[in-house]
């Protein structure tokens, strides 16, 4: 067996509850176990945080040892004979006590506790234990509604102290904010009123939390879990790419919380990108073309629009399009803009050292995704500045913006609005009905945020990965790979045949001689790394230098 440098890892061979198991030396029994498709239960373990031990839950019966061991410490050895819940009385028994004493002074808070429905201490309870209590004293009291910080509040009775809080911000952002104080069944997690948990990455507390002790300030009581609609997707804050599950009710979006991926975020989230997915949906939409600020048939603004045909335009892109939607764009350009200049929306920031820990040093989701279909290429924030200058300076006449972001509010002065209304043709596919840029544009066409489109998205390190989308899109608005192609029949060019985003994505993977034979389902597992590809194949439609993605 290979390791992920390319040594080779030596095996063992154990049995777990009858079944042959080959497992890497110095793995842990749980680790052996969850490979195998065994359960074992656990609190305070977690793949990326030191091993404490502390919860018990995931005791096991080994062969010849004089008591139960925790799995998620013991090492296998060869030879390990283990036995599990599922084929031990014993360890079944001491699971159902110690989910007794956990429960000792847990309060009965289910019917308001925001963890409620996703809660691994009603799981467990329920799979393992179901007992009515048997406790008749008095139950330790503890604080309620306490903030650790401007993001996390707790509720110290329900803590069972697992310590998976404490572990991440001392071993993870080493910022060290919470702390345990007391002993027994006195013991409460704390933060010093000095220094409250305000890091970059705080709510990853809330979502390593498996009880409902830390909850996000935001959200509290907003609503039940099973009244949501939830969707595994990808957090575009950033080129980063986090994995995330994000809840939706009624369009709003209502919870996100880290996916586990051990090749792109393992399961930690920024509070940037956690907290931020409504910024990505306008509160006024644009549901409607328009000509000249006026509503129109989307036949006549197309036919306006149309007038860019073999005009050398300004195209400014939105660093959150699909990969297919940039590969769409790059064949619009190529069969009816030809000699237009492509820039797309990328600027560079300082990071503090807890966001480098998991951030990229930009907002632009899927900028290697533009580098992979050949749209743009070089120093992309250099071309995007030059851009810009360009439209300030109102020297650009044909000027097609694709995406909201296409010029990111911060970009959006006076001078460049200016520059947007001096143009001849003017053209954007856009989201936002009260943006300054939407007003000055001579057509504007409706398109849909990156949360209602579902698709290929590349990060930073170089990751296929799939982005679903979390929230309803309104009527009347497409996707901008939709617009596109119809705004290429008025030029008298065909993009694709493809009807939903579905075929698509599947057309572009058939199409794209360097993911040949790559599904969807493989993309949506854990993502496919392009470095491991073919680096000297070309894309479909466009040619990649092979040093880039080698």
């Amino acid at each position: 067996m290979s390791g992920t440098n390319g040594t080779q890892t030596e095996l063992v061979t154990l049995t777990i509850d009858g079944k042959v198991v080959r497992a890497a030396k110095g793995s842990t029994i749980i680790q052996a176990a969850t490979a195998a498709g065994i359960e074992v239960p656990f609190y305070c373990y977690h793949p990326h945080l030191s091993i404490p031990a502390n919860c018990r839950i995931c005791q096991v019966k080994v062969k010849n040892a004089p008591k139960l061991m925790v799995a998620c410490h013991t090492q296998v050895a060869e030879g390990m004979e283990v036995n599990t819940h599922h084929t031990s009385p014993e360890v079944q028994a001491a699971q159902a006590a110690t989910l007794e004493f956990i429960l000792i002074n847990h309060p009965l808070d289910c019917t308001v506790c925001d963890q409620a429905g996703h809660c691994k201490l009603q799981d467990y309870h329920f799979e393992y234990n179901a007992k009515p209590s048997r406790f008749i004293e008095n139950k330790v009291h503890k604080v309620k509604a306490e903030p650790l910080g401007p993001t996390v509040m707790l509720d110290g009775e329900r803590c069972i102290m697992c310590t998976r809080c404490i572990r991440f911000c001392d071993e993870i952002t080493e910022t060290s904010e919470i702390g345990m104080l007391n002993r027994g069944d006195r013991s409460v997690i704390t933060v010093n009123p000095k220094k409250p948990l305000d890091n970059a990455l705080s709510g990853t507390v809330v979502d390593l939390c498996p009880v409902g002790a830390l909850t996000h300030a935001k959200w509290r009581f907003n609503t039940r879990i099973w009244f949501t609609k939830q969707t595994d997707s990808i957090c575009p804050g950033c080129s980063t790419g986090c994995n995330v599950k994000v809840a939706e009710r009624d369009g709003e979006i209502v919870q996100v919380k880290a996916r586990l991926n051990d090749k792109v975020n393992k399961e930690w989230l920024c509070d940037e990108g956690r907290y931020g997915f409504m910024r990505f949906l306008p509160k006024h939409r644009i549901v409607t073309p328009h000509i000249g600020g006026k509503a129109a048939e989307l036949n006549a603004a197309l036919l306006e629009a149309s007038k860019l045909k073999g005009q050398a335009a300004l195209v400014l892109v939105s660093p959150d399009l699909t990969l297919e939607e940039f590969s769409v764009l790059k064949n619009l350009v190529d069969k009816t803009l030809k000699g237009a200049q492509v820039a797309l929306a990328y600027r560079e920031r300082p990071l503090s050292k807890v966001e480098k820990i998991l951030v990229s040093p930009d907002y632009a989701a899927n900028f290697r995704g533009a580098e992979f279909a050949g749209l743009v290429s070089g120093n992309l924030e250099e071309s995007y500045a030059a851009a810009l200058q360009k439209l300030r300076s109102g020297a650009v006449q044909q000027l097609l913006l694709v995406g909201e972001r296409s010029i990111p509010l911060p970009d959006q002065d006076p001078a460049l609005i200016e520059g947007i209304k001096k143009a001849a043709v003017s053209v954007g596919i856009l989201t936002d009905a009260g943006s300054a840029v939407a007003g000055a544009l001579k057509v504007v066409l409706p398109g849909r945020s990156i949360l209602e489109k579902s698709g290929l998205l590349v990060n930073r390190n170089l990751r296929l990965q799939y982005t679903d989308r979390v929230v309803p899109f309104p009527d009347g608005s497409e996707p901008e790979w939709r617009m596109l192609g119809r705004l290429a029949e008025k030029m008298g060019a065909k993009l694709t045949s493809a009807e939903d985003e579905r075929a698509l994505t599947l057309s572009y993977l058939s199409a794209t001689k360097q993911l040949s034979g790559v599904t969807i389902r493989q993309i949506k597992a854990d993502g496919v790394c392009l470095k491991s590809l073919n680096a000297a194949t070309s894309t479909a439609g466009s040619q990649t230098g092979a040093a880039q993605w080698s």
